[in-house]
């Protein structure tokens, strides 16, 4: 045969060659033993058993792999149930990474479920992931990897505390980003449905994120979001959550959250917000500033399914504004101080939510105005004063009110105190 011939048939050669080669890795995919290396490597990197129920690879345009029916299990402890699983996880590569670049065209995950349980010892599951690496190891590279879209969608997230009892969901998960890579801010969009306890929220934020992995830093910057929340105590109609806020980070040696100017209207109320939370110990503890505008009282407490009492003065709650800093430890909420105005009064107070506890300073109220119109006719202070205190009963508080100038049936009475007791008691 003529060399040029020879020379001719190279290129055919060739691409048998790699169409066999192709052919024998597609079907080698399909193998228990492929699906064993891919699961052998998904554990390694996790710090966790895992499984892979099915796998399948292309080539054309671009080398692509799908895996089916991933799980990872739970550390010893935490029951039988995955600590993670996936309906399907897909990843397109380009031809370059075929060879070593750490690139990822997209990355597709859908059906996908966390489980992430904290144990009545204290010990979180997730804190078994990505273990260290043995001492004396060599400091790792810097992260140089990429991927140019990655999305997620029916994404569900439970979080069980076997402590407390508590328990929550965050259904419909969905994220989308693109241009993801370390140290690098990239677009982001997610939205998600949660239910807690008796409320149920649907939530969507987007902006820039950014990643640090090497740092163990992670943060976002121009968020904005919208979402709905109803459930006791909203009516079921629920209200109306919208916002934004300039700056949130995570630092992973300290496990800090900060919150930085944030701005939300929710059930007509717009106010200003910014604190931290601490992360990782027995409980989340955190300190938050709050400051509302000038808002109606009323509408308000009609969108939060609580409508204010008829009033003998129908201007009355005409105008609301608080300012509280609130303080978040051992799963407690308080509200301390919180100073602010209702109509023409200033003051303020200590409140627990969780245990009804109100203990507040008023410098100056006509109460005339707050009682029921029924109690126009009562012209004797006594009867006004328990006409006051009983709508202050219908809320079932611990309350003490403290007056230093109340009006009364045109009498002035300073320093009045009021008590309200969690049992209906009440004293003026």
């Amino acid at each position: 045969m003529p060399l040029q011939r020879r020379h001719a048939l190279v290129p055919a050669v060739i691409a048998l060659v790699a169409v066999a080669a192709f052919a024998v890795a597609w079907f080698a995919a399909r193998t228990e033993w492929a699906r064993g290396i891919v699961a052998s490597q998904v554990s390694a990197a996790l710090g966790l058993p895992a499984t892979v129920a099915s796998l399948d690879i292309g080539f054309f345009p671009s080398p692509t792999l799908e895996i089916g029916g991933l799980e990872v299990a739970q550390p010893p402890g935490f029951g039988e149930a995955p600590f993670l699983e996936a309906g399907r996880v897909g990843l397109r590569l380009p031809w370059r990474s075929i060879f070593g670049a750490a690139r990822v065209e997209a990355v597709s995950v859908s059906d996908a479920k966390a489980r992430l349980v904290t144990s009545k010892d204290g010990r979180a599951n997730w804190s078994a992931l990505f273990p260290e690496p043995p001492a004396g190891t060599e400091a790792p590279e810097p992260s140089a990897w990429y991927v140019g879209a990655l999305a997620l969608e029916r994404g569900n997230v439970e979080v069980r505390d076997e402590g407390d009892g508590s328990h929550w969901q965050v259904a419909g998960l969905a994220l989308d980003a693109t241009d993801v890579a370390p140290a690098t801010e990239f677009p982001l969009e997610v939205k998600l449905a949660a239910l807690i306890g008796p409320n149920t929220i649907h939530y969507a934020v987007k902006g820039r994120a950014r990643l640090d992995p090497d740092a163990g830093r992670y943060e976002a910057n121009g968020l904005e979001f919208r979402g709905w929340a109803g459930g006791d105590p909203l009516p079921l109609a629920g209200a109306e959550l919208t916002g934004a806020l300039r700056h949130a980070a995570y630092e992973g040696a300290t496990g800090v959250a900060k919150l930085d100017a944030g701005q939300f209207t929710f059930g007509g109320v717009p106010a200003t917000f910014d604190g931290s939370l601490k992360l990782g110990g027995p409980s989340v503890a955190g300190a938050f500033r709050v400051s509302t505008e000038p808002f109606a009282p009323r509408a308000s407490a009609i969108i939060f399914g609580h409508p204010l009492p008829a009033t003998t003065d129908p201007t009355a709650f005409e105008s609301l504004q608080l300012v509280a800093t609130a303080a978040l430890k051992d799963g407690m909420l308080r509200l301390e101080p919180v100073s602010g105005r209702l109509d023409d009064t200033n003051f303020e107070a200590r409140i627990v939510p969780g245990e009804r506890f109100v203990r507040a300073s008023l410098d100056r109220i006509d109460l005339n105005r707050y009682v029921p119109p029924a109690a126009t006719s009562l012209r004797k202070k006594k009867s006004t004063l328990e006409a006051a205190v009983a709508e202050l009963a219908k809320f079932d508080l611990d309350a003490e009110i403290t007056i230093a100038e109340a009006r009364v049936s045109g009498v002035v009475v300073h320093d009045a105190k009021i008590r309200v007791e969690r049992d209906g008691q009440h004293s003026p």
